[in-house]
């Protein structure tokens, strides 16, 4: 919006009239009604109106309405005043109360006021505002609240003396100190106590020398304080608390002013107006020359000018700051508000719109008396040639423009084609005229008359001494002395035809728009080839530049224009129609294309001016001019208004540049540019986050100045915009990201969209350059804090490479562990290999065959080396053992307790089993295993009977064949390796035909099965007796068959052991 703010101050001729820069702005406003209009030093436009506030910023616009469920919007949306206080924040005043405009979050602050408010004067000291209201008395407001309500009260001698306050923003009705604060109101003077938040009341009466008690308004000048009342001026002390009348009027005091600090207020009345003067600490107002001020008035002060105004009046007094070169001014609408805003531009709110006031000159300016023109060309320093119609014009431009000669001839030159050199100029259609510029005459040519035969000349060039002519399908070689001796037999033939043919004559040019030549190559423009190159005529072709796809070796357009080569830069320039500017390089034969995105102020590029180390190009939409590799320009902002421009319309003369139209002549001081800079800061408006949903809000400040996010956020939004409305569409803005050296250029968009931001903080610098080139003052920096996700921050990978070093330590640790285990393993399984070995070569290889007896038995170890030991001794016709036993435990060393064992029997004489054992235990408490002891059982069998010592073993079952009877036979002695001395009791039995003698170790009865429930012995004792009447084998097998049935696949935790004897029939 305020791009076209720009265009429309501009769209005016150069004045000094005031009147004549009066301004409508096209702004897209919610009223046309406009209530007030105020600038902020950011730039930001606020226009107040009837049904809604804007806010104006670069080429975009918010409004804002109230709505009575958003306690976040503005009050009311019709808008009474705005206002901008000392730290450059928006306060809103409307009927309902005060609304304070939150620039960080983009909201409002609603404070509601019980009347309508009428003025806002802010004390300095604290920062806190006093607002005045209809009939409610005062509001002090500080922290955006209400700290205190100050109304008038009969019965309270400390309030304030009236409650009643009308709009006069023009009076000053306050003024603070650091302990007070002085009001002015329509009933007495007051001072309230800051610590005592009390009022003091002064009234009319001798004390005060006041004989009114309307207070019209107070000033404080050279450290006193002045009250003005209807009728006088006295000073107030305040040291001492007293008052002195200085001035007295015989007329009603209507108004009291100050215009700064160091010029004296202003004492007005219907008739006079009188300015304070201070001689030798005395005081006195003294009558000014003439009456400015009336009643009812407001003031604007801009940087240069006062401008006195009055609501619902079209016009208004302006001055200078002294109050000098007073000037009265009819607008010819009534003046709603009035205010300056940055660059002294001022801009008025009416009942139909906005308008503006800029006194600002401007640096171009229109040449008067300049009535037309089809050709304009400067041929000598100060001199000019002007031709328009059939008027043919010489004069001199310096020091102003006059004209000389001026001649009208019978021809229409309107639609000649025109060119000039050495004070010759060529004008060519259908014929070919010359004008002899120091003769002063006009005549025909017949050279080209047998060539031409109906060809329309439609362009004319002087290339060294030859004119080349232009038409729609070729063109002519002209040499210029054969246009000056007519008849002369051309024997050499120089003038030229070349005519495209597209079988003959295909590279001939087809026209051109224009030729220029570097060396002895020409390079030929026009719209059917592009650009081509030319070896010595144009019957040579020797490049053709017509787009090929790839834009560094090919002229991405097909129309065009002008032509200048610049030797120094070894660069030929090219103009367009639609695509811009082009630079070919003559030695690597590359191009570089400058467009619109890029500065032009158009993409149609008419004429080139090479000068002063300075290239200027001008487009229909202005003139922009390239230097230290900025693209500049000067435009209707500046001065310059739009004109169908001349194809020649660029000229030189006296650091001046002209710019020459149908309808214009227009200049410009070249070396002033350098003076013109257009300073400008830009500022942030909002920023706004969108999330993977599209949802927008808007991100705001912390109090360090952070902008926070999360990643839910996925785009940024930054909005920015100039102070300065000048060339403000022109504007191109840059970002560089966390101080890199990198800039990045969003061209001429203020609003840079930001993707894929890094978690935590990262820092963005903007800045801005303008259509002059100029840099912005300042460089905006924000620092963004994107929060990322719980398991992405920084906390949780910490956490994550913690819980990783662990896992590896344990890891390495649990490897390191099972390596040792597996080494030990290994180990083990060694030395088990080995025991295993030992204690199956201690157990019998084969079962005894014993006379008359079946042998069976049965060993399922723990572990690999087992506790439990089984063995035979016998020698026929002598004796045979049978013995079973259990070392403690299992393993290792429980096998070696079984190879101790067996040693032993194999060692000792073979007696009663009872001795066996007694030698046995001395052995085995020798050898010292420890806690670690043997269970042994040993049977005798004799020829019908059978002795059995036991030492700790489980009961060993007898079944008698002949009762049918099984008895469980347990004999109590400790286990082999207790006590030393211990003796061993035994039992006899008679051990007949079918007898049945059954060994076992605990292992078998306590078995356990899935439920932890152990087999116990009373089911071994049936499984014996059920069984006992069948042969060895299978009572074993039934024994194993029950194990295994009630274990069901458990393990069994000790060895199992079971010898099965049975008397033969």
């Amino acid at each position: 919006m305020l791009r076209k703010l720009t265009l429309i101050l501009i769209s005016f001729f150069l004045f000094t009239e005031i009147s004549a820069q009066i301004k409508e702005i096209e702004l897209d406003l919610s009223s046309k009604i406009i209530t007030d209009v105020l600038q902020q030093d950011s730039g930001l436009l606020w226009v107040g109106t009837d049904e809604g506030l804007n806010v104006f910023f670069d080429d975009e616009k918010n409004v804002f309405y109230s709505n009575i469920l958003d306690s976040l919007s503005v009050l009311n949306s019709d808008i009474n005043n705005l206002i901008i206080d000392s730290k450059n924040n928006l306060i809103i005043l409307t009927k309902d109360g005060v609304s304070l405009f939150d620039v960080n979050k983009f909201n409002f602050k609603q404070l509601k006021l019980s009347s309508t408010p009428t003025s806002v004067n802010e004390d300095l000291h604290s920062g806190e505002l006093w607002v005045s209201t209809e009939n409610s008395g005062y509001y002090l407001i500080g922290d955006n609240e209400i700290k205190q309500h100050f109304t008038f009260d009969p019965l309270n001698p400390l309030s304030i003396s009236s409650s009643n306050f009308l709009n006069n923003d023009k009076n000053k009705i306050i003024l603070s100190d650091s302990t007070s604060v002085y009001l002015a109101t329509n009933n007495g003077f007051n001072i309230y106590n800051k610590q005592l938040k009390t009022f003091k009341r002064y009234f009319k009466g001798d004390q005060t020398k006041m004989s009114s008690n309307l207070i019209i308004g107070l000033q404080f000048f050279n450290n006193k304080i002045f009250i003005a009342s209807e009728n006088e001026v006295v000073v107030f002390n305040k040291e001492s608390s007293k008052f002195e009348k200085i001035f007295s009027s015989e007329n009603k005091i209507q108004s009291f002013i100050s215009i700064n600090k160091s010029i004296p207020p202003i004492l007005s009345t219907s008739e006079k107006d009188f300015q304070l003067e201070l001689n030798n600490n005395e005081s006195d107002f003294i009558l000014m020359k003439s009456k400015i001020i009336r009643s009812n008035q407001k003031i604007t002060k801009t940087n240069t000018n006062l401008i006195f105004w009055e609501s619902g009046s079209p016009s208004y007094i302006q001055t200078d700051l002294d109050l000098s070169n007073k000037q009265v001014f009819d607008l010819g609408f009534s003046i709603n508000s009035l205010s300056a805003g940055i660059r002294d531009i001022v801009f008025i709110g009416t009942n139909n719109g906005v308008k503006t006031l800029n006194n600002k000159e401007k640096y171009v300016n229109n040449i008067r008396n300049f009535n037309g023109s089809d050709f304009f060309y400067l041929y000598e320093k100060d001199k000019y040639i002007n031709v328009f119609k059939n008027t043919i014009e010489l004069g001199e431009i310096f020091p102003e423009k006059k004209s000389i000669f001026k001649k009208k001839f019978p021809h229409d030159f309107s639609k000649k084609s025109f060119e000039i050199k050495d004070g010759i100029l060529y004008l060519a259609e259908n014929d070919l005229l010359i004008f002899d510029i120091s003769k002063r005459k006009l005549f025909s040519s017949s050279a080209l008359d047998k060539l031409l035969q109906g060809k329309i000349i439609n362009n004319l060039k002087i290339i060294d001494e030859f004119l080349y002519t232009s038409f729609d399908n070729g063109l002519i070689s002209i040499p210029i002395n054969e246009l000056f001796n007519i008849g002369i037999v051309n024997e050499k033939n120089q003038i030229k035809l070349y005519e495209y043919n597209e079988l003959l004559n295909k590279d001939v040019p087809r026209g051109f728009n224009d030729i220029e030549k570097i060396n002895d190559l020409f390079y030929v423009t026009n719209q059917q080839s592009s650009l081509s190159v030319y070896k010595s005529n144009f019957n040579s072709l020797i490049k053709n530049y017509k787009f090929s796809g790839d834009p560094s070796t090919s002229l991405a357009s097909s129309s065009p224009t002008k032509l200048m080569y610049v030797d120094k830069e070894k660069q030929l320039y090219i103009g367009s129609i639609g695509s811009g500017l082009f630079k070919l390089n003559v030695l690597d034969k590359t191009f570089t294309n400058i467009k619109s995105d890029q500065g032009l102020l158009s993409n149609n590029v008419y004429d080139f001016l090479n000068t002063d180390g300075k290239l200027y190009v001008q487009s229909g939409a202005g003139v922009n001019y390239l230097e230290n590799n900025l693209i500049k320009n000067i435009n209707i902002e500046d001065g310059l208004f739009n004109d169908l421009f001349h194809k020649e319309s660029l000229h030189f003369n006296r650091d001046n540049i002209f710019i020459s139209g149908n309808n214009s002549l227009q200049t410009f001081n070249s070396v002033s540019l350098y003076d013109n800079e257009n300073k400008f800061n830009i500022s942030v408006f909002n920023i706004i986050g969108i999330d993977e949903f599209n949802n927008r809000v808007i991100i705001s400040k912390d109090e360090n100045g952070v902008y926070n996010i999360d990643y839910k956020i996925k785009t940024l939004l930054v909005d920015l915009f100039p102070d300065n409305i000048y060339k403000s569409e022109q504007v191109q803005y840059f970002l560089k990201r966390n101080n890199e050296n990198e800039i990045i250029s969003n061209g001429y968009n203020n609003e840079v969209q930001l993707n894929a931001l890094p978690y935590y903080t990262s820092s963005l610098d903007f800045f801005a350059i303008n259509g002059s080139g100029d840099k912005s003052n300042n460089m905006i920096s924000i620092s963004i804090f994107n929060a990322p996700p719980w398991w992405l921050r920084i906390e949780s990978i910490i956490g994550y490479i913690l819980a990783l070093i662990v896992s590896i330590t344990l890891f390495v640790r649990y490897k390191d562990k099972k390596t040792k285990e597996k080494m030990e393993g290994e180990r083990k399984a060694k030395e088990l290999e080995e025991a295993k070995k030992l204690q199956n070569s201690l157990l019998p290889k084969v079962l005894p065959s014993v006379n008359g007896f079946e042998i069976s038995t049965y060993l399922k170890p723990a572990t690999e080396i087992g506790g439990d030991y089984y063995d035979f001794f016998y020698k026929k016709d002598n004796y045979f053992y049978a013995i079973c036993g259990d070392a403690t435990g299992h393993g290792v060393v429980s096998g070696i307790m079984v190879s101790v064992t067996k040693a032993g029997l194999n060692g000792i004489p073979m007696g009663d089993p009872s001795t066996i054992l007694g030698q046995l235990n001395k052995i085995v408490k020798r050898v010292n295993f420890g806690r670690l002891r043997m269970s042994l059982s040993v049977a005798k069998f004799n020829k019908n009977s059978v002795e059995l010592s036991s030492a700790a073993m489980p009961p060993t079952y007898h079944f008698s064949s002949k009762t049918k009877k099984m008895e469980e036979i347990l004999v109590p002695n400790l286990p082999l390796g207790g006590i030393e001395t211990e003796k061993f009791d035994g039992v006899k039995k008679e051990f007949d035909q079918g007898d049945v003698m059954v060994m076992i170790s605990d292992g078998l009865p306590e078995l356990p099965n899935p439920t932890d429930e152990m087999l116990d012995y009373e089911k071994v004792y049936s499984c014996i007796k059920n069984n006992a009447e069948k042969s060895a084998n299978e009572i074993k097998d039934a024994l194993v068959y029950l194990s295994d049935d009630w274990a069901k696949g458990v393990m069994n935790p000790d060895d199992i052991t079971i010898v099965v004897i049975k008397k033969a029939a």
